[in-house]
């Protein structure tokens, strides 16, 4: 009986310790280390990744901290051209808008293009390159969206890197986590044979 009890919890922690491997090497291949530029490299294009404003207008906390980093990477000569990207997903304002008039309030020197229709990260990329083409660039987010955002880059442009700031929060974190499997779990289906 204690023999067979004894195979029986092995047989479980083989188990366990195959599934945490799986997922482990899932999350590696969809999720990869966050891709971040080289000292000396301007990208000729910058975006800032669209987040929303509070309902009555003003800047939330992440969009601030975004359209700040996009400031702080211009003047330090990273990229050229900005690019805010989203649309009115929240609330009524326009993410693009209201990023780009913020970030020409900090600094009205910067050359800043709308594209206003994005809903989230995927679309955000996908609308940009059908702007600007496959050209190098620099994408601008949180850091506990940078990891997510690289990964999802990656199927758009060929050559590009991620800055980001430290953002986090317990409500991100979670919120993050779910988008995280979400998108790994998408990615995952486009492999199945009869997708």
């Amino acid at each position: 009986m204690r023999r067979d009890q004894k195979r029986h919890r092995h047989g479980w922690w083989i188990f366990l310790t195959l599934l945490v491997g799986t997922l482990f090497v899932i999350y590696e291949k969809f999720l990869p280390p966050t891709k971040r530029s080289k000292k000396g490299v301007v990208y000729p294009y910058g975006l800032v990744l669209g987040c929303a404003c509070k309902d009555d207008g003003r800047p939330s906390h992440a969009m601030l901290g975004r359209c700040e980093l996009a400031v702080k990477e211009y003047q330090a000569g990273k990229y050229q051209t900005l690019v805010t990207s989203g649309s009115a997903v929240k609330n009524k304002y326009i993410e693009a808008t209201e990023m780009a008039k913020l970030i020409h309030q900090m600094d009205p020197d910067i050359p800043i293009l709308e594209e206003v229709n994005a809903r989230n990260t995927w679309e955000n990329l996908k609308f940009t390159k059908e702007m600007i083409g496959d050209e190098p660039i620099l994408v601008m987010t949180g850091g506990m969206h940078a990891r997510r955002a690289s990964a999802i880059t990656k199927n758009f442009f060929s050559r590009y890197a991620v800055a980001s700031y430290p953002d986090f929060s317990l409500k991100r974190l979670f919120t993050e986590i779910y988008s995280r499997f979400k998108y790994c779990w998408i990615e995952l289906t486009k492999l199945w044979p009869f997708h």
